[in-house]
C-alpha cells in the first residue's frame, strides 16, 4: 500500500466525521414551541446511523491502510533454508501486524530483478532482498526511484549502509560468513587424519561463484587451511548451493580422487549432494568420508545425528526476521543508526553430541524471539534486535 493511499483514506475519513457530526448535532430537542415530527425525527437518526456506520467503516479501512506491505525476494524457495527463513519471517510479520508479499527468484539472476522491479512497480513499503548475483545495488537504485527502504540480507555487498549514494539501503542482516567457513574447516581437520603422504586430503564444493556467501565461507577455509599445515586439496568445484549439482560434480571429483577423506560444502544442501555421491560410490560417509557444511537444515540436522554429517552450523535463517524489525521500525519513524546497521549473526555449530540439545532449545528449528519486545518503536528500551545464538547448556 502507498504512502498516498493512506493519506488520502485518512482524509476521507476525517471529512466524513465531520459530515456525520453536522447531521448529529441537528438531531437537537425540540423547544416547547416547536412541534415534533416523529417521521422526520426517525428518518434524521436512521440517517445519523448510517453516517456513523460509514465513518467506522472507512476508519478500519484506513486501519488497514496504515498497515505495512513488505516485499521479499529470496534466491530460491526450492531450498530448505529459505523457506525456513520465509517461516520466521511470517512469524514476525504475524506478530508485527505487517502484510508480506514473497517472490522467488527461482535461482536466476534475471528472475531476481524482474521481482524487484514487480515490488516497486506495487508500490511496497519496504522491500527486503538477498543480494546474490550483484544484484544488492539493482535492487537500491530500482527502489530508490519511489524512495522505497530497502534492507539486504545473506550476500553482503561492497557498499555499506546508510551512505550518499544509497541513503534508501537502511541496513545489512547476514551470517559472519568467513568465521563460519572457517569453524567448518577446523571441525572438518580434527576428525580425518593423515594419509601416507603426511597430508589431510579434502575435496571442496564450493557455492554459488561470484556471491558474497561463497566467498567468504571460501576464505574461513583458508585461514584453517593455513593454520592447520598439512591440508591438501584434491580439487574444487561448484556446487551452487543446491544438491543435485553438488552430488554430479562432486561424483566425478571423488571418482578421479580416491584418497579424499574429508568433504567441506559451501551449504547443507551440497552436503546432501556429496553424501548421495559417497553412497552412489559404495562408500559410507561419516566413516570413509567426514562431510562438513552449514545451514542447519532439518534433513542435515538428523544426517548430524545419524553420524553421516560430521558438522553444521547455522541458524542465519532468522536474518529475514531481524531485517523486519528494522524495517519495521524505520517505517514509524525509528532509523536504526549508521554505526549498527550492519548486522553479522554469530552462528551455532552443530556436533553429533549437541543434536540433542539443539532440538530442546529450537523447537521446529524456530527460536523463541519476541518481534514486539525488540522493536525500538514498540518498546523503547528493546535489547539490540540480533538474535544471539546458543545453547541452553
Amino acid at each position: 500500500m502507498s504512502h498516498s493511499g493512506c493519506s488520502t483514506s485518512l482524509t476521507r475519513m476525517t471529512i466524513d466525521i465531520r459530515c456525520s457530526i453536522v447531521i448529529v448535532r441537528s438531531l437537537r430537542t425540540p423547544n416547547k414551541d416547536e412541534g415534533v415530527n416523529m417521521k422526520q425525527l426517525l428518518s434524521g437518526l436512521k440517517t445519523a446511523a448510517v453516517a456513523v456506520t460509514a465513518v467506522l467503516t472507512l476508519s478500519t479501512v484506513a486501519m488497514a491502510a496504515n498497515e505495512s506491505t513488505i516485499g521479499i525476494v529470496v534466491p530460491t524457495l526450492d531450498a530448505q533454508f529459505w523457506n525456513r527463513d520465509i517461516a520466521f519471517l511470517t512469524k514476525g510479520a504475524e506478530e508485527l501486524g505487517v502484510k508480506l508479499i514473497v517472490l522467488n527468484a527461482d535461482n536466476k539472476p534475471d528472475q531476481m530483478i524482474k521481482s524487484i522491479e514487480d515490488l516497486v512497480a506495487r508500490n511496497v513499503d519496504g522491500i527486503i532482498s538477498v543480494g546474490y548475483w550483484s544484484t544488492g545495488a539493482k535492487t537500491i537504485l530500482a527502489a530508490q526511484r519511489k524512495n522505497i527502504p530497502v534492507i539486504l540480507t545473506d550476500s553482503y555487498p561492497d557498499f555499506a549502509p546508510q551512505s550518499e549514494k544509497y541513503p534508501n539501503y537502511l541496513a545489512f542482516v547476514g551470517p559472519s560468513d568467513e568465521d563460519a567457513g572457517y569453524r567448518m574447516g577446523k571441525a572438518l581437520f580434527s576428525a580425518i587424519k593423515p594419509g601416507p603422504d603426511g597430508k589431510k586430503v579434502i575435496g571442496v564444493v564450493n557455492g554459488t561463484a561470484g556471491t558474497s556467501v561463497a566467498i567468504d565461507r571460501r576464505k574461513g577455509l583458508t585461514r584453517a587451511i593455513n593454520e592447520e599445515g598439512n591440508i591438501r586439496i584434491a580439487g574444487e568445484v561448484d556446487g551452487n548451493f543446491v544438491r543435485d549439482t553438488s552430488q554430479t560434480a562432486f561424483q566425478s571429483l571423488y571418482q578421479g580422487n580416491p584418497d579424499i577423506t574429508g568433504a567441506w560444502c559451501g551449504n547443507d544442501a551440497e552436503a546432501m549432494g556429496v553424501i548421495a555421491a559417497l553412497k552412489s560410490r559404495g562408500k559410507v560417509p561419516g566413516k570413509d568420508v567426514m562431510v562438513s557444511a552449514m545451514d542447519l537444515n532439518p534433513e542435515n540436522v538428523e544426517r548430524v545425528k545419524s553420524g553421516e554429517q560430521l558438522f553444521s552450523i547455522g541458524g542465519h535463517w532468522v536474518q529475514g526476521g531481524i531485517g523486519l524489525v528494522i524495517m519495521y521500525d524505520y517505517l514509524h519513524g525509528v532509523k536504526l543508526p549508521a554505526a549498527e546497521a550492519v548486522v553479522k549473526l554469530k552462528l551455532l555449530p552443530m556436533a553429533q553430541s549437541q543434536v540433542d540439545q539443539y532440538i530442546k532449545d529450537y523447537p521446529g528449528g524456530q527460536p523463541a524471539y519476541d518481534f514486539k519486545a525488540h522493536s525500538k518503536f514498540l518498546n523503547k528500551d528493546a535489547p539490540p534486535v540480533a538474535l544471539e545464538l546458543k545453547y541452553s547448556n
